[in-house]
């Protein structure tokens, strides 16, 4: 048995990103965050526009009408995104990248206790035990004093970097789940 597609696609998925971030790390010392936030925006606009199309193509079905609520939780999501995009830049401006960046990360259980909340989805103990592992696993792999991880890390949530990074974490699990509201 051969290597599941899904595992290739998504190492390649994790560096290109990683490049993107690199390069809008470099855009926000000549743009500034908001600058470097719309090319973000701007430059994946024409994919998105060209999907689309490809998928209508394919599946030989029209794009569907929206209704009220659907453009409520797309304006929402896209509005969330947004500013999640500007508070990540922000947090890669500041001296602790990779601190900023990890609170990032803590979207996950964000977008679980959102989604409970905005849309009733169930969480069982189970994920909610995953979720959680996964969320401290990776932020103390980013603590500032790796003689002590846990105190570090503790000690560390209230910095400028980890709060601009929660901050970004929550309005990217907004943006989840607002798009899986639409």
């Amino acid at each position: 048995m051969g290597l599941p597609l899904w595992i290739p696609i998504s190492i390649a998925a994790g560096f290109a990103q990683t490049l993107r971030n690199v390069a809008q790390r470099q855009l926000i010392t000549e743009l500034g965050t908001l600058g470097a936030t719309l090319v973000r925006f701007l430059y994946g606009l024409p994919f998105a526009m060209l999907y689309l199309t490809a998928v209508v193509a394919v599946s030989g079905q029209p794009v569907p009408t929206p209704n009220p609520a659907f453009l409520r939780w797309v304006v929402v999501g896209g509005f969330t995104q947004i500013l999640a995009t500007a508070l990540l830049l922000r947090a890669m401006a500041e001296r602790n990248f990779t601190v900023g960046v990890a609170y990032s990360k803590t979207e996950l259980v964000q977008v679980a206790i959102f989604g409970l909340i905005f849309l009733g989805d169930p969480v069982t103990p189970i994920a909610m035990a995953a979720i959680t592992l996964a969320t401290l696993s990776l932020l103390l792999l980013t603590p500032v004093d790796r003689e002590r991880p846990i105190a570090s890390l503790l000690a560390g949530w209230t910095s400028r970097a980890a709060l601009v990074g929660s901050a970004s974490g929550t309005f990217f699990a907004l943006a989840a789940v607002s798009y899986r509201g639409a």
